[in-house]
């Protein structure tokens, strides 16, 4: 009985830690060991993630900066990611820098991707210290500027670690910090800028070329766009009160915007407060910019009013494009004529200086003419 009673003991003292290794590991078929990644986000579980960097990019390694704390830009892979601001410190050729997250959704993070996380033990996690203001702030070793660092986050939410990518801007450092030459990044993101473009419109050619009924390759095949909000009015142009959400909250659009109905659709001119935006999506459809110059601006149609509308528009205000999720609501009861636009207004504003100018030109001259009559 005695027996019995230490064997019960013993499992229950061990109970969680042999679950908790059958958990983690098991026997593959050549009996190894291996790793159960149950606590690793599956690609369906994952957004669409961006690049960070730019093809051309050099590393800049702890050497090349002088020693010093620097408040450094940040990349992120993704934009569930969101890094506020960074510092970076740089101590006889070695960095670190402290990260001060957007948000609180994250517990602890690991230098490497998920799986690798999911296989390591506890103590190389990286706990998230509190600031003053309640922020997350994690402490992370750096190993290059200007190169992509694999960083896993494990959510508090889903419990599971989800890949992330963060690149650190050398060029946001002072340049008395840089020990090295950079390479000049406005030219790189410049040609990088204009494949993505390039690239772009070819897959919008071969979507067209699909609709008309020409043979595509299979991998240019594309969904049908979507169809326009129907909308009661004569075909014209009108004004409608618009609503933008979500993103960072720092980029607006234009309201009212122009209000564009097309046998009996509906569509919409959306001008933003950046001229940054090179494409929108908009139902799994890509439009571009109608302008060159200024303010981006996009032809969109409408296909939903009084609610929010998701849209994804992509910035290349960063060093490579980011399609950042916003929605835009169209609102019925404030669609009004197409001259109370701020454009229109402005357009007014205009012609009112120039009429102005003319009408002084006129009374100079006849003024003039008089006084010479008079002599």
């Amino acid at each position: 009985m005695k027996r019995l009673w230490v064997y019960i003991l013993i499992t229950a003292v061990f109970a969680p830690w042999i679950t908790g290794a059958a958990v983690t590991a098991y026997a593959d078929e050549n009996g190894k060991e291996a790793v159960s990644y149950d606590q690793v986000a599956s690609e369906d579980e994952k957004a669409a993630a961006q690049e960070v960097g730019v093809e051309g990019m050099k590393p800049v390694y702890g050497a090349d900066v002088a020693d010093g704390v620097y408040q450094v830009e940040v990349e992120s892979s993704s934009s569930m990611f969101r890094i506020a601001e960074a510092e970076l410190t740089v101590k006889e050729g070695e960095m670190t820098a402290v990260l001060t997250m957007g948000g609180t959704g994250y517990l602890k993070l690991f230098m490497g991707t998920g799986e690798e996380a999911a296989a390591s033990d506890a103590s190389a996690y990286i706990d998230y210290m509190e600031n003053e203001e309640g922020q997350h702030t994690y402490r992370i070793p750096v190993e290059a500027l200007d190169q992509p660092i694999a960083c896993a986050a494990f959510s508090k939410n889903k419990e599971k670690w989800y890949d992330r990518s963060i690149l650190f801007r050398a060029d946001s450092l002072p340049e008395e910090a840089v020990l090295t030459e950079l390479p000049d990044y406005e030219a790189l993101e410049k040609a990088a800028k204009e494949k993505r473009i390039a690239a772009m419109k070819a897959e919008k050619e071969g979507k067209a070329a699909a609709e008309a009924g020409e043979e595509v390759p299979e991998a240019e095949a594309v969904q049908t766009p979507v169809r326009p909000a129907l909308i009661e009015m004569e075909d014209g142009e009108y004004a409608i009160g618009t609503e933008l959400s979500g993103g960072s909250g720092k980029s607006t659009v234009t309201s009212p915007a122009l209000l564009i109905v097309k046998d009996g659709l509906a569509y919409a001119r959306i001008e933003w407060s950046s001229s940054s935006y090179d494409y929108m999506v908009v139902g799994g459809e890509k439009y571009f910019p109608v302008n060159e110059e200024g303010y981006s601006t996009f032809e969109i149609p409408i296909l939903v009013f009084n609610e929010p509308m998701p849209v994804i528009a992509d910035t290349t205000a960063m060093s490579t494009p980011h399609e950042v999720e916003y929605a835009l609501t169209f609102y019925t009861d404030e669609i009004m004529s197409k001259n109370q636009t701020p454009q229109a207004a402005a357009q007014r504003v205009v012609y009112m200086v120039i009429a102005i100018v003319a009408v002084c030109m006129v009374v100079s001259f006849v003024t003039k003419r008089r006084r010479n009559f008079v002599k």
